[in-house]
């Protein structure tokens, strides 16, 4: 089984990747190698992960105390949102700006090849939520900076967009700064400068 953790998923949301690893196994329901991998912990070890996975609400555990029957344990939803597969595409869709208007005062228009950038995105994200979410945040953070210096008409089309990582640009840019001070900026743009 080859399983790829987005770390920075498991520090906003407090996991170990012990945890994530265990609860990805109970979800998939692959008890035999779950059993293989729990064998290399002691009783003490296997009583606090456990009892770790419960506590952090992970878990629900209907066992009796020292009884490991993984048909009485039940992965909760806020940790399927964690694994949560999809196509995302129509999300980011609705948050890439529709159009707009060049340097030269055209109006461009952005949502273009839908039936492709669908696919790529698929790729790109491997249907996971987390790599989604944080894409979506960089295309935020970008459509708000361009908001702020005035440049949202050098924005590329989706498919320029998506096949060149535009997001990663941003992403460290995000890091450095703090978004919610971009967004009150945009919203205090002057007299006379409105955004519609």
């Amino acid at each position: 089984m080859l399983l790829q953790v987005d770390v920075e998923s498991l520090i906003k949301n407090r996991i170990t990747s012990d945890y994530f690893l265990v609860t990805q196994m109970l979800y998939d329901k692959q008890y035999d190698l779950l059993t293989q991998y729990l064998d290399l912990y002691s009783k003490e070890e296997l009583d606090l992960l456990f009892l770790g996975l419960v506590r952090t609400g992970m878990v629900d555990n209907r066992n009796f105390p020292e009884q490991y029957d993984y048909n009485k344990l039940t992965v909760r939803s806020s940790f399927i949102k964690v694994l949560a597969q999809g196509d995302f595409f129509d999300e980011l869709v609705q948050t890439f700006p529709a159009s707009v208007i060049r340097t030269d005062g055209t109006k461009d228009y952005l949502r273009t090849d839908i039936n492709r950038c669908r696919r790529l995105y698929s790729v790109i994200t491997k249907n996971k939520y987390p790599i989604h979410s944080h894409i979506l945040e960089c295309l935020k953070y970008e459509v708000a900076t361009r908001r702020l210096n005035v440049s949202v008409g050098y924005m590329k089309r989706i498919p320029k967009w998506l096949s060149s990582e535009e997001w990663k640009v941003y992403e460290q840019m995000m890091k450095d700064s703090d978004i919610s001070q971009i967004n009150n900026k945009t919203n205090d743009l002057g007299y006379g400068n409105n955004l519609e």
